[in-house]
């Protein structure tokens, strides 16, 4: 997959410079500019830093469609969609300790 393109293209679709995205993630530009080249692999928290500083959910970077970048609706859908997933996420992680702790 290519995610470091397709934060390259949001980045540029949202007219920001590297040197921005860099300092808002508190990395070099250079080490920035590698995840955009695929020179470097990124985290999930990462991609969330990043997708958060470009103003877009996560889920528009990994499946990039430019449409989905210029429209707040398609932004809004996808959003919703992370937050149904985590909501989910937290669900599970909850009945897990539930069960570990039947006395809580």
């Amino acid at each position: 997959m290519q995610i470091g393109h397709n934060i390259r293209k949001v980045r540029e679709l949202k007219d920001l410079t590297q040197n921005y995205v860099a300092q808002q993630l508190n990395i070099s530009i250079a080490a920035y500019s590698r995840i955009e080249r695929n020179k470097t692999a990124i985290s999930l928290e990462r991609l969330q830093q990043i997708a958060a500083v470009l103003g877009t959910p996560a889920a528009v970077i990994l499946n990039f469609n430019e449409q989905d970048v210029l429209s707040p609706a398609a932004s809004i859908q996808a959003l919703a969609s992370e937050i149904r997933q985590l909501r989910n996420e937290i669900r599970a992680g909850n009945n897990r300790s539930r069960k570990k702790n039947p006395a809580s």
